[in-house]
């Protein structure tokens, strides 16, 4: 009757974060183990992911008046309405198939019934978020979409998992309103539906937003098959999870920084050092037409939680670049771009930097062809040495064919990058 909560799983530094330079060379090295979670949808698939910036825009309305009655009724406990947004903008578009949070409420619940404790840890007092959610399939054909949401805490490992049934009222249960009642996964064409779910906290994890930067994140995993096979698994931005007006007036103007790993996942907070969007410098590989449109320079600072990822940077501080790049396939072939050799060439070869693909977006892993994908790149430095570089020019590529065309082969592409 529980739901799965994933918490803070061990880390250890930083395989993924290795950084090659040639003559100061920074590397951190390890595994990490994905923990099970139990869903009540149909199954999912691992991604990561986002692509786009992140909205910070919020809308607080913390009268009394409860979204989800049925938290009092089911609970026989007290509820009191702690936050209220009445206009997220959370959203998330796959290809036509749309997911939207319409608004959300944290109430906290105190003297609960025997069979809700069971939801917060056998503990009395809890918290529940309400989200009301409406999901859109705007394509022509019956589409299969888990619709798991979840509010992230320290790292992509360590999140609260939504539920479409504890404490929702069966008229508004997605699941069960949806048109195929059958299969709870399957959304016809052309449908469109509105309804509740659920996240339940217990007052230690509610108090932990306040020690970390909550992300609210609406997972992947659409496809046209009930085999998921060839499904879309890119996640949402990973918005800003706003829990109390101060808060909301905390993040209200913050800069809005591309959706690499260390934002996505909560490695690590950021400050800006240097931006510029709109360079659109185009250039081309074969029939595939790449563009460089903004660059971001920003300090890192490692989440408590992450810092172990980070160790052998040192007491120095770590600096990141990362380039925001649009991929035209106008070829025959499919293109990966999960695995590209790209290298960042420091003032002439003083010093050579590979990509952090471990730190990058995986999806999309690919881009069809006559599509349209981005790819963020990053690149980590030590701080007191950036500080240093003067000039940074980018050797994008090789790409491979996924069908074994041999006209990408060794070909790449230079850009000059704004320093």
């Amino acid at each position: 009757m529980g739901k799965a909560k994933v918490l803070t799983a061990t880390i250890i530094s930083a395989a993924m974060l290795l950084l090659s330079a040639c003559g100061n060379e920074e590397k951190t090295s390890g595994t990490k183990t994905e923990p099970s979670k139990e869903t009540t949808n149909a199954p999912t698939e691992e991604k990561e992911n986002t692509k786009v910036e992140e909205t910070k825009e919020t809308s607080s309305e913390n009268s009394g008046e409860v979204l989800n009655p049925s938290i009092a009724e089911e609970s026989e406990g007290n509820v009191e309405v702690i936050y209220t947004n009445k206009d997220p903008k959370y959203t998330h578009d796959l290809d036509d198939f749309k997911i939207s949070v319409d608004e959300y409420q944290i109430v906290k619940v105190t003297d609960m019934n025997e069979y809700s404790k069971i939801l917060f840890d056998d503990q009395i007092d809890g918290y529940v978020v309400t989200t009301k959610v409406t999901i859109e399939n705007g394509t022509d054909k019956p589409m299969y979409f888990n619709n798991n949401h979840k509010i992230q805490l320290n790292n992509d490992l360590d999140y609260i998992p939504s539920d479409w049934k504890n404490f929702v009222p069966e008229d508004q249960q997605i699941n069960k309103i949806k048109k195929n009642k059958e299969q709870i996964s399957l959304f016809e064409a052309d449908e469109k539906v509105t309804g509740l779910m659920t996240f339940t906290l217990t007052n230690d994890e509610f108090d932990k937003l306040k020690t970390v930067k909550p992300k609210y994140i609406i997972e992947g995993g659409v496809a046209d098959n009930d085999q998921y096979k060839n499904s879309n698994l890119q996640e949402s931005p990973a918005y800003d999870f706003i829990y109390s007006d101060e808060q909301a007036n905390e993040t209200a103007g913050q800069p809005k920084f591309y959706q690499d790993r260390l934002t996505t996942d909560n490695w690590a907070d950021k400050k800006m050092i240097f931006e510029k969007s709109g360079i659109n410098d185009t250039q081309q590989i074969g029939d595939v037409k790449v563009t460089v449109e903004g660059v971001q320079y920003t300090e890192v600072i490692p989440t408590e939680a992450n810092k172990q990822m980070f160790s052998d940077f040192g007491d120095s501080g770590v600096a990141a670049l990362t380039v925001k790049i649009k991929i035209d396939n106008q070829s025959s072939s499919p293109v990966s771009i999960s695995n590209l050799g790209t290298i960042l060439n420091v003032d002439d070869n003083r010093a050579r930097f590979l990509s952090q693909g471990m730190a990058e977006p995986s999806d999309p892993d690919e881009i069809a062809a006559g599509q349209t994908g981005e790819k963020l790149h990053v690149f980590l430095f030590r701080k007191d040495e950036f500080q240093l570089y003067k000039k940074f020019t980018m050797e994008f590529g090789p790409f491979i064919a996924k069908d074994g065309n041999e006209a990408f082969k060794g070909r790449t592409a230079t850009f000059t990058l704004p320093r």
